[in-house]
């Protein structure tokens, strides 16, 4: 499986008008079928099919009961991608050479699991262009639509590695020489010395619990976001938006 992506029987399975658009829009080569509902209509049911015209991707007009038993229980708002053989994706050398060579910023979502988290976190690093984005695989959410959607489509154009081992990850980095950067309230560093560190991984821990011990150990700069208000924390992805910004301006 892969982010914002759900994976059946080597088919990947896109729902949802923006992800199905971004996907179509993306670039890389898709071989697949866009599944219409009969019922649905209006400008960017429009687009999207002109879009898979585009791309050669086949459209078939179906009954919205079938997208229903395609994509149970979803929102797939009347537009199904199943694409036949999924894109390439990057291995974690090739992520960490990639970061590198761009002097760029990832982003580790340490025991993140809420796909609402990660959707929001996966659109701002692409928005503010992160060089990609690592799950361990033992804590990683379910790779479906609800990442996608959440995420805007940003899946569809940002690299998503799912690694074994986070900490052996980590390690690689730094040899590397990638900074990894994590977060903490009693942290005395300031965010505003981000911008000068780089290339970077920014570790993000859940939400509660925060960052492992294993990886804050591994953390060569510990920072926190200056709070004034009565709240003592912040939403992970709302922490993540705010870190990255000060990584990436």
């Amino acid at each position: 499986r892969r982010k914002g992506r759900h994976t059946v029987e080597e088919k990947e399975i896109i729902f949802g008008r923006n992800p199905v658009l971004e996907y179509l829009k993306s670039g890389s080569d898709i071989r697949g079928t866009l599944f219409v509902s009969d019922s649905a209509h209006g400008k960017i049911i429009d687009v999207i099919k002109d879009a898979a015209r585009q791309r050669k991707v086949k459209i078939e007009l179906a009954p919205k009961e079938k997208l229903a038993e395609m994509k149970e229980g979803s929102s797939h708002q009347g537009v199904i991608l199943v694409i036949e053989a999924g894109r390439a994706a990057l291995d974690e050398r090739e992520i960490i050479k990639r970061a590198v060579s761009q002097n760029g910023v990832l982003v580790l979502l340490d025991q993140l699991t809420d796909p609402h988290n990660v959707g929001a976190i996966i659109r701002t690093a692409e928005a503010l262009g992160a060089a990609g984005i690592i799950i361990p695989r033992s804590h990683a959410p379910e790779m479906g639509g609800v990442v996608a959607k959440t995420s805007a489509g940003a899946t569809a154009h940002i690299p998503v590695v799912v690694v074994a081992n986070a900490a052996r990850f980590l390690d690689e980095a730094k040899q590397a020489g990638i900074w990894v950067i994590g977060s903490d309230d009693q942290a005395d560093t300031e965010i505003s010395k981000l911008s000068t560190i780089r290339p970077a991984l920014l570790v993000i821990g859940s939400e509660g619990e925060g960052m492992r011990r294993l990886t804050a150990e591994k953390c060569d700069h510990i920072v926190k976001i200056p709070l004034k208000g009565k709240v003592s924390s912040l939403n992970a992805s709302v922490a993540a938006g705010i870190l990255l910004y000060e990584l990436l301006k």
